[in-house]
């Protein structure tokens, strides 16, 4: 991304002379330049591969840079900083320890998991340092079961570009894999952790059982594979367990992807759909896509459904979501039966 442009494009150095001001990726690297190796140490631990590689390219532009220009990027860093509070910093484990003082451990886990952001595990972690042809080689290497659990710990889309790196019959196993995975044990997580590190942490080091992977899961990833594979592997996990292939195929069509409709098919789809239930499942929806759906409808029907949601007090988001999904369940339907069509995203229905 994108540096913004400092507002003084230049600044005066000694003896007249202008000086361009570095970027802050530039001062940023000056700054570890100038911390001890024990210091520089700990603030690249918490940093992405992605920003360690930026920042280690940043230091060695920097070697040779003068006085001023090291006098002006600490300068530049006070002014940046001098707005900024410590109260975020560790935040998560002040919330933590207080909720566990609190309630007890079990429970607040239990209250945690509904408010707080998910924190990767120690094997999500690992997973960003290692190249995806790495992954590729060690999933064809590995059960598929515990090669399901390693995807599992992926992002969809770094998922989806190691499947295209393994034989075609191992990328449908493991997309079922994934939709069937059900508990995974404490061992089984530690054994998986030792794959990506060599000294790997006990059992008891790593986590308790996890429910990891799941339909959504796999939908996700079968969603950023290219459509025409995407297709093909849907199509061979259906034929081996034809629930388990309906459940991603409808997970892979969610409320957002009404956007893929004409609005002569958005029209035709929530002329059949009841307030009832369009009312709520537009609560949830982006405001690009309640926009598409009004400009479908009659100026008339729009304005009635903008009423009813200004008049309807806010719902549950378990109703929104059961809502939103009698939707797709009728635009699914027409779909299947050839009234509409959806061809965009990931996979295409005709």
């Amino acid at each position: 991304m994108a540096e913004p442009a400092p507002k003084n494009p230049k600044g005066s150095g000694e003896n007249g002379q202008q000086l361009e001001l570095i970027s802050g990726r530039q001062t940023a690297a000056i700054l570890m330049l100038l911390f001890d190796d024990d210091e520089a140490a700990k603030i690249l631990e918490r940093l992405e591969p992605q920003e360690v590689e930026l920042l280690g390219e940043a230091m060695f532009s920097v070697a040779d840079v003068d006085a001023v220009q090291i006098d002006g990027s600490l300068d530049r860093f006070l002014q940046l900083t001098k707005n900024q509070t410590m109260l975020a910093y560790k935040s998560d484990e002040k919330v933590s320890r207080v909720f566990r003082q609190a309630l007890g451990t079990s429970r607040a886990e239990n209250m945690m998991n509904r408010f707080a952001p998910k924190r990767p595990s120690n094997i999500a972690e690992l997973l960003k340092w290692v190249p995806v042809k790495d992954i590729a080689e060690l999933v064809q290497n590995e059960p598929p079961q515990i090669a399901a659990v390693l995807i599992s710990f992926m992002t969809a889309e770094v998922a989806a570009e190691m499947l295209q790196l393994v034989p075609s019959d191992l990328q449908e196993e493991l997309i079922y894999r994934v939709a069937t995975l059900g508990p995974v044990s404490a061992h089984a997580l530690a054994q998986i952790h030792g794959l990506l590190e060599s000294n790997g942490p006990s059992a008891e080091e790593i986590a308790p059982p996890m429910n990891i992977g799941g339909v959504m899961d796999s939908a996700s990833i079968v969603n950023s594979l290219p459509k025409q594979l995407s297709q093909s592997i849907l199509k061979g996990v259906t034929k081996r367990d034809r629930k388990v292939g309906k459940e991603i195929e409808d997970e892979m069509f969610v409320f957002a992807d009404l956007m893929n409709l004409s609005k002569k098919d958005i029209g035709t789809v929530v002329r059949k759909v009841d307030s009832s239930i369009l009312v709520p499942a537009l609560r949830g929806a982006s405001s690009e896509l309640k926009a598409k759906i009004f400009e479908a409808m009659s100026q008339r029907a729009a304005e009635t459904i903008q009423d009813e949601m200004d008049e309807t007090p806010p719902q549950p988001m378990e109703a929104v979501i059961g809502a939103q999904k009698g939707v797709i369940a009728i635009a699914k339907a027409m779909i299947d039966s050839g009234e509409i069509t959806m061809s965009a995203g990931g996979a295409d229905y005709v």
